[in-house]
């Protein structure tokens, strides 16, 4: 699974937020009896202390397996006596960023996608569009730097945020170092490509049970590759997010938010449709990430209702329904049916596809791309009281 700061996931990979608050986006006040950075000192320097010689940094958290380690207590140890608080960057520039990856010898990977987003603006968009309460507890899907994060902990019951990188992870320590209320998870937020990580719902859990009457919501800018198996697992779980506001690539964004008869209708559109609500808020240019993408990108907010959510029978057996539907989405309905029935070599396996046709209407040309959730929900309760599976 890839990292994404305040946005970065490569796109493309499938896989992704006056003055200023938070982590890159103003300096942070020292408190009293602590001495002012020096104007440039950036994550990774040597700081000094109270007489000039280089303070002694606390040692960095033992190292753990990774999707098992979350940080409860503060993400960081205090500063060492006399040690200067860090600096925080006024903008997340691509020179800052340059800079601050040098400090601390970390280099971009490209195999995981990283991508961050150096508009700051946007990072405060994705926060204000999230509508987050002071009794929520956000979960955020790729840490990165701590930018998002450590705004989404200003305004935020409880913060958990995942990173599977451990390098940003540890850039994310020390920026969120005065966040109480924030729990980091350095690992994959994913077990499988079909389920979540269990220590990670388990810090979700423990979260929500922490916050009576707070609701559950997604926000961050999300790894591409993992975006559509994070949404998709959350919206299956028996409590999903209340919304979810992502930044993703703007195709998969079209494709969140299409109806039926889109030509970016599928089985993922489905899903989110048939519980929830979907819209595009900004389309996002390669110009606000460094690197930059090859493709645009997208902020999506989801509203989950749970009334709709609540006329599907079985979600899980609806889930598997849909995406073998949608393996053939622009083929005849009526011969996809047959193939998942059994096919048609099944004894009654043809007369019972052509009486699900008479009892829902379906015309002869009728195909899945064409059909609405609500249509897809009943269908396939017809389908299972008919054939079962």
């Amino acid at each position: 699974m890839s990292s994404r700061d305040g946005a970065g996931g490569e796109p493309g990979k499938g896989i992704p937020k006056g003055r200023q608050q938070g982590a890159g986006s103003g300096r942070s006040r020292p408190k009293p009896g602590r001495p002012r950075p020096a104007a440039g000192i950036l994550p990774g320097q040597p700081r000094l202390g109270a007489k000039g010689t280089a303070a002694r940094r606390p040692p960095r958290p033992p190292s753990r397996e990774r999707g098992d380690t979350v940080d409860r207590a503060p993400l960081r140890q205090p500063a060492a006596e006399g040690e200067a608080p860090l600096p925080r960057a006024a903008r997340q520039t691509t020179a800052y960023l340059k800079r601050l990856f040098e400090q601390v010898g970390f280099g971009i990977d490209a195999s995981r996608g990283q991508n961050f987003l150096i508009d700051l603006n946007l990072v405060d968009l994705i926060v204000r569009e999230a509508g987050i309460g002071p009794a929520d507890v956000v979960l955020e899907v790729g840490s990165g730097t701590g930018v998002l994060t450590e705004r989404l902990a200003a305004v935020a019951g409880r913060v958990v945020t995942a990173e599977i990188d451990p390098r940003l992870a540890q850039l994310s320590r020390d920026r969120l170092i005065e966040a109480d209320n924030v729990e980091l998870f350095e690992g994959d937020a994913l077990a499988s490509k079909h389920t979540m990580a269990p220590a990670l719902l388990a810090a979700v859990d423990a979260a929500l049970a922490a916050s009576p009457g707070g609701a559950l919501r997604l926000v961050a800018n999300l790894p591409y590759c993992v975006a559509t198996p994070v949404i998709s697992n959350l919206l299956a779980l028996p409590r999903p997010f209340a919304s979810a506001t992502v930044t993703v690539q703007r195709e998969m964004a079209e494709r969140m938010s299409a109806h039926a008869g889109d030509s970016s209708y599928n089985a993922l559109s489905v899903w989110i449709g048939a519980q929830a609500d979907a819209e595009i808020v900004r389309f996002l240019p390669p110009t606000v990430f460094w690197p930059r993408p090859k493709v645009d990108s997208a902020i999506v907010r989801i509203v989950v209702d749970a009334q709709r959510r609540e006329t599907i029978p079985d979600p899980g057996r609806f889930h598997r329904f849909i995406r073998d539907l949608f393996c053939h989405r622009r083929k005849l309905l009526r011969g996809v049916l047959v193939r998942i029935a059994g096919g048609k070599r099944e004894s009654g396996v043809r007369e019972g596809v052509e009486a699900l046709y008479t009892t829902l209407g379906l015309g002869p040309d009728a195909r899945a791309e064409e059909i609405p959730p609500a249509g897809l929900i009943r269908l396939e309760s017809e389908f299972h009281a008919r054939f079962g599976g």
